[in-house]
């Protein structure tokens, strides 16, 4: 099967050549000093920016992981919930998390003022979708009284991104 571009605007830039293209340096509306860059073009991808302060401090850990090499995250053996705690942040009135890394791996969005209730909802579906999968698979679903931990059994520092 071949393909056809309908769009030419496929990019052929290598990321050096689209760093050169993209960087600069800005003023906010704070007056603050920014650097941004990219680093690729297209979708799924954006460009990287932070205080010009925070710049030297943030190019000396990238310098590290490209001098020492970099571990593999061992993402995909995480839990849907440990994937939540590692990823769940707050910005600007919107919640987002995820429930999977890797490829293709979005986020979920909502809003901050709405993130509880949207929370209370699926909390409400939780046995109506384990009754479905049993419905489908014929097997059992575990017992979320057995096999999960209760909530006095969890603290604050089981959701802490900090390790």
């Amino acid at each position: 099967m071949s393909k056809t571009a309908i769009f030419a605007n496929e990019n052929n830039e290598s990321p050096i050549q689209t760093v050169r293209s993209t960087m600069q340096v800005s003023l906010n509306d704070d007056g603050q000093a920014i650097v941004s860059f990219a680093t690729n073009r297209g979708k799924g991808s954006g460009a990287q920016s932070m205080n010009v302060a925070d710049f030297r401090d943030a190019i000396e850990c990238l310098q590290y992981y490209a001098e020492n090499g970099i571990e593999e995250s061992g993402a995909a053996s995480l839990s849907p919930a440990e994937t939540i705690r590692q990823t769940i942040s707050v910005d600007e009135g919107e919640v987002t998390f995820r429930t999977r890394s890797g490829k293709g791996a979005k986020p979920a969005k909502l809003p901050a003022d709405q993130f509880a209730e949207v929370i209370a909802l699926l909390a409400g579906t939780v046995d109506a979708v384990e009754s479905a999968a049993t419905s489908l698979t014929g097997s059992e679903t575990p017992d979320s009284d057995e096999e999960e931990a209760s909530d006095e059994e969890w603290s604050d520092e089981d959701y802490s991104d900090e390790e």
